[in-house]
């Protein structure tokens, strides 16, 4: 399978690089091919491509997540958050929403510290939603549109210091059915 694909990748500007011809066929219609039929040979004529434009895809980087020197400087902050999670939506679940929205919910064991200024920074596919943390364990994103998307989310304390993050959740948007 591994062989193939390697293939298939070095073929694929040879198949780029090939010749594109237009012809009218006997009932007006246009056509475009890569090798026009005998009958037309004559009266195909050679297409012009501009070349493809290329985007590089990145990887979503994911929330930062606690580490044992987090642990030690957040305890100025008092007790660590024992458990963070996104409880919704939840992981691999598809969202069906005609407005392109979608509601984060996060959930911590102990709730949510505000008085003692902990705030909640969102995340979807791996940039920050919120510029500011919000004292609040619930944002709705908008704009959210079709695809595979990632969510997370991070605790900070008063000094910005994150002090708990959840493992991020994918979620699925896609359109409503109609029936």
């Amino acid at each position: 399978m591994k062989h193939l694909l390697t293939l298939l990748c070095c073929a694929l500007p040879l198949v780029a690089a090939a010749e594109i011809y237009r012809y009218v066929d006997e009932d007006g219609s246009v056509h475009y091919t890569d090798e026009p039929p005998p009958e037309h040979k004559d009266a195909a004529e050679t297409v012009d491509l501009e070349p493809l434009r290329t985007v590089e895809s990145r990887a979503p980087a994911s929330p930062p997540t606690i580490t044992r020197s987090t642990q030690q400087s957040a305890k100025a902050g008092g007790d660590l958050y024992s458990a963070v999670k996104i409880a919704r939506p939840l992981n691999e679940q598809t969202i069906r929403d005609a407005s392109n929205t979608l509601t984060v919910v996060v959930q911590s064991e102990p709730a949510l510290r505000t008085t003692l200024g902990h705030r909640v920074r969102f995340f979807l596919d791996g940039a920050a939603v919120n510029s500011e943390p919000i004292a609040s364990n619930t944002i709705t994103m908008r704009e959210v549109y079709r695809g595979t998307h990632t969510v997370g989310a991070e605790i900070v304390d008063g000094q910005g210091r994150v002090i708990g993050s959840a493992e991020p959740a994918t979620v699925y948007m896609k359109p409503p059915r109609v029936r």
